[in-house]
């Protein structure tokens, strides 16, 4: 019984061993103007924590635009910096269109990284975050 335990404990780690998951929240500031056409185009500027699920942790800052169309289809383009407790960072840029406007949901891909994060240098990941007000709750879990 022993055995059988520690075998479905090695193939569970075994098979998440290639992805990592992080965790956020903070609080973000979206500014801009809207048209006469409703379109708009505003600015998105956000500051948080997070936490990764191999026990980093650290601080994030985000930046990027958040545009709508005459038709009510969005584009949400943002990068964000994540500056662990040992200095180290990674740079992610998410997107998401009008398909995942209402759930939160969009891709992300890493896109730089500081020698201690090299390993996740364009990682796919799955990105979702949902809205209280102005502060936020978000997570992408990446394959590396």
């Amino acid at each position: 019984m022993v055995y059988i335990t520690l075998l479905i404990t090695f193939l569970i780690s075994y098979s998440n061993a290639n992805n990592i998951t992080f965790e956020g929240f903070g609080n973000a500031d979206i500014s801009g103007f809207s048209f006469n056409d409703n379109s708009s185009y505003k600015l998105y500027k956000s500051n948080g924590h997070w936490k990764s699920s191999t026990g980093d942790f650290g601080l994030h800052e985000c930046l990027g635009t958040v545009r709508t169309d005459k038709n009510n289809k969005n584009d949400f383009d943002v990068y964000c910096k994540y500056i662990s407790q040992l200095n180290d960072y990674f740079i992610i840029m998410i997107s998401r269109d009008s398909e995942y406007k209402e759930s939160g949901a969009g891709k992300g891909l890493i896109i730089e990284t500081s020698a201690g994060y090299e390993y996740l240098l364009q990682a796919k990941c799955s990105h979702a975050v949902t809205y209280l007000g102005s502060d936020y709750f978000a997570m992408q879990k990446c394959k590396f």
